[in-house]
């Protein structure tokens, strides 16, 4: 016996044509969204037959993305019970902010210093979308180009072995400062994620280590400041204080 799908699980497919990719990728991209934004709430059960349904695929398209979504920590797999979607807390989100802070003190005083000619076309690839995005006034890919930025940024300092783990820490700080709708969307208007990172890329290819290290400190308290100020006071300005 077919389960009927849930009516309020049909506004996920409204992104579906504006993205692209196999239909898997799809899936995986308008769940993503839905996470983010609180459209699919912490603990919501997610049963592939419904979803096969609302996106008219196969149970095993659904099944790749929220193996996707598992290994990114947005779901929980819990066999045949289904899946459920996760919570990022306000404890777990100050702790990666910690996490974050450390590898990306170490990337900005390699990058400082590195030689950015081979990486530059990639990182202005970057900023020209961020800027298409905001003029969009696209929160979702501006999320997701903020975190590849900052990704490209390890990999021109030559510490891929970390982007695994900053991706996940940007992608949950992304997540709770997104669903708790901490943001103010005036700031995203008014400055624009592609302002903000030329700026930082600018400053950060300085040749001096402990500048590179003060700004992208600057530049991440800058932003829970002001994006998610319930982490940063969680934090405490002392932290950042401490790095400038």
């Amino acid at each position: 016996m077919s389960t009927a799908p849930d009516i309020s699980l049909h506004s996920l497919t409204a992104d579906l044509p504006r993205v692209g990719g196999r239909k898997s990728e799809l899936v995986y991209t308008a769940l993503k969204r839905a996470i983010l934004f609180r459209q699919l709430v912490p603990d919501q059960q997610l049963l592939e037959q419904e979803l096969a349904a609302v996106f008219g695929c196969s149970q095993g398209t659904i099944r790749e993305a929220l193996l996707r979504l598992a290994d990114d920590g947005l779901v929980r797999r819990l066999g045949y019970r289904g899946t459920r979607v996760t919570e990022t807390s306000l404890e777990e989100a100050v702790e990666m902010v910690r996490v974050r802070l450390t590898i990306e003190r170490g990337v900005a005083r390699k990058i400082a210093v590195a030689e950015m000619g081979p990486h530059r076309e990639r990182m202005d690839a970057l900023l020209a979308r961020m800027a298409q995005a905001h003029a969009q006034d696209d929160l979702f890919l501006g999320a997701e180009l903020d975190r590849e930025f900052h990704c490209a940024l390890a990999s021109a300092a030559e510490m891929d072995l970390l982007r695994p783990v900053l991706l996940r820490c940007t992608l949950h700080i992304h997540r709770f400062t997104l669903s708790s709708i901490e943001v103010p969307r005036q700031y995203y208007q008014e400055a624009g994620v592609d302002a903000e990172h030329q700026a930082l890329f600018e400053a950060l290819t300085c040749g001096d280590p402990d500048r590179a290290e003060r700004v992208i400190s600057e530049h991440i308290a800058h932003v829970l400041e002001r994006w998610a100020p319930s982490v940063y006071d969680a934090i405490g300005p002392s932290l950042f204080a401490s790095l400038r």
